[in-house]
């Protein structure tokens, strides 16, 4: 869908903005939105929009619940063969109990109709079922049989491919069905400037969740020279063109040639300009009847002035309302509102110190590292053989890294550059000067020439950092964690000096073969980026989390995302 453009129609009552409206940057003063402003609700409207949501549920729920029950339907098929085949009669009620089970605790979890929840939740969400259901099947079939008649091929088929068929469909079935507006929700967003576009950016970008942008309300007359036109036509856009201007506002750009901005230039850095219809709904004295018109039963707030929103009745009957936090960086996604007396408490959680954590994540890397032996070890072998036959010289590549509680240990990896790489970065630099600003932004060259034709596709796949499995072993590294970090020369400086509250969480933890980083674009990604989502990974470290990256990690490197 166009950035702009928006398939609900507009309500017949709603004003159009005239055509041409020069913008002024506001005030501090009234850049603000007043709750006061915002039209309240009848009841008849507050009902209707109950109704309609529940519709919209439904609606949205119902094609996840078919492609559920399907992939819960292949696991169990798979689990009676094998039990067939193993000489077993299944019971007659099991193929409908565990179908059953897997959509009630799908329920329970808040995976229908789960708009607005990001893969990673409901991959949580996925998991919590899958246990639950194995748990429960093995309990059931304990109860019909004895210990040493217990199906355990039929149970392990059941548990394996349960997880890795629902957890595979959901996606799939999401990026089907973003493309349809009747699957997902409108949402109509309140604000104006940088955040209410960011925020109609991000939904517009994220219809796989289940929500769309309907568009933004806010009133024009205190943020425009001019008022609307009364008969001003609507004009429809199929390609419109945003400029964010210094005050934030929203434009539609028809032509380059109408562009004009403070120094009159035609590329656009100022003067009269043409705000998007299709964008502004209306202001938000005329509530009511946008979302009549959107079809909307959901509004979000962009500013995240807080205390203009503290008394919530001014959105009593709205069924769903989302509120920004005045938070930089949130702290964590384990929160729970708490009512204390006349406030509003959040509690954060996060386990990154607790030492039974600590002891859980240390386990399962042995474990999974251990049980993978047989697999990574002869692959090894094999890589160590082409790199000697293909370029002669060292195997392996060791580099000094900041581990936890910032020991120095030295990383180990296949080498994938030439033996005298330096020589060779400097004299490419020497010749190409223009990615010398590449190199120091990101210590990396999309086009290396110190990398070897084996290192290329070592990279590609990731493998070149498979010895790091040895790094696992000694409990220097975890198998997932934020990227090792390089403190020498200019390398990763920027990650120490100017976030030293992340550094401080990085010394917490082990760093980690593959993390959130590599599994979230990787190479094409910006240092800034690289450093929210450490932050984010070390404020919302879980075991599931853990598995959630280990599972991208995989179509990661089959699909060598975000690889150089």
């Amino acid at each position: 869908m166009n950035a702009m453009s928006t398939t609900a129609k507009k309500p017949s009552n709603v004003r159009p903005v005239m055509q041409n409206v020069v913008a002024t940057p506001p005030s501090d003063s009234d850049s603000r939105l007043d709750a006061a402003s915002l039209q309240k609700l009848g009841t008849s409207t507050a009902l209707t929009l109950g109704r309609k949501q529940a519709w919209y549920d439904f609606r949205s729920t119902l094609p996840l619940l078919v492609s559920d029950i399907l992939a819960s339907s292949v696991a169990v098929t798979a689990a009676t063969l094998v039990h067939r085949w193993n000489g077993g009669t299944p019971h007659p009620a099991f193929c409908i109990s565990v179908v059953l089970l897997v959509v009630l605790m799908h329920r329970i979890h808040g995976l229908y109709p789960a708009c607005g929840a990001s893969y990673a939740q409901e991959f949580r969400g996925i998991m919590q079922t899958c246990i639950v259901v194995t748990v429960g099947v093995a309990f059931g079939l304990l109860m019909s049989s004895s210990l040493n008649a217990f199906p355990w091929l039929c149970w392990a088929t059941l548990s394996i491919t349960l997880f890795f068929s629902l957890a595979a469909v959901r996606p799939i079935a999401r990026r089907i069905l973003s493309p349809f507006d009747w699957w997902t929700q409108p949402v109509v967003i309140v604000g104006n400037g940088a955040a209410s576009r960011q925020l109609y950016d991000r939904l517009d970008r994220s219809r796989h969740e289940g929500l769309r942008p309907a568009g933004i309300i806010f009133d024009p007359t205190r943020h425009w020279d001019g008022s609307p036109a009364t008969h001003a036509p609507e004009q429809k856009t199929t390609k419109s063109q945003i400029r964010d201007q210094a005050d934030g506002q929203f434009y539609r750009i028809d032509s380059t040639e109408g562009v004009r901005r403070p120094n009159g230039s035609p590329s656009g850095n100022g003067a009269p300009v043409r705000r998007s219809e299709s964008c502004w709904l209306g202001p938000t004295t005329e509530l009511e009847s946008i979302l009549r018109g959107t079809g909307a039963c959901r509004l979000a707030l962009a500013e995240q002035d807080a205390g203009q929103w503290q008394d919530f009745h001014a959105f009593h009957g709205i069924p769903h309302v989302m509120l920004p936090m005045d938070f930089s960086y949130h702290p964590t996604e384990s929160v729970r509102l708490a009512e204390r007396g006349s406030g509003i408490e959040l509690h954060c959680y996060t386990a990154l110190t607790s030492p039974h954590a600590q002891l859980a994540k240390r386990v399962i890397d042995l474990v999974l590292v251990l049980l993978t032996l047989p697999f990574w070890l002869p692959l090894m072998i094999a890589i160590a053989i082409a790199i000697k036959v293909f370029d002669p010289g060292p195997v392996f590549y060791y580099q000094d890294r900041v581990g936890r509680f910032r020991s120095p240990f030295r990383a180990i990896k296949f080498r994938s550059m030439v033996c005298d790489a330096d020589r060779r970065l400097s004299e490419y630099l020497q010749k190409n000067p223009q990615m010398m600003k590449e190199w120091k932004r990101t210590h990396k060259l999309q086009k290396d020439p110190r990398v070897t034709k084996i290192g290329v596709f070592l990279r590609k796949t990731s493998l070149d950092e498979l010895p790091q499995l040895f790094n696992v072993l000694l409990g220097e590294m975890s198998l997932v964690g934020p990227r090792p970090i390089i403190d020498s020369g200019d390398y990763d400086r920027e990650y120490i000096q100017e976030y030293p509250e992340v550094f401080e969480l990085y010394q917490m933890v082990r760093p980690g073969i593959t993390g959130l980083w590599q599994v979230s674009g990787r190479n094409s990604t910006s240092y800034t980026q690289r450093v929210f989502m450490d932050r984010f990974y070390l404020h919302n470290w879980s075991i599931s989390l853990d598995i959630f990256i280990l599972w991208r990690t995989v179509k990661t490197a089959l699909l060598r995302e975000g690889a150089c």
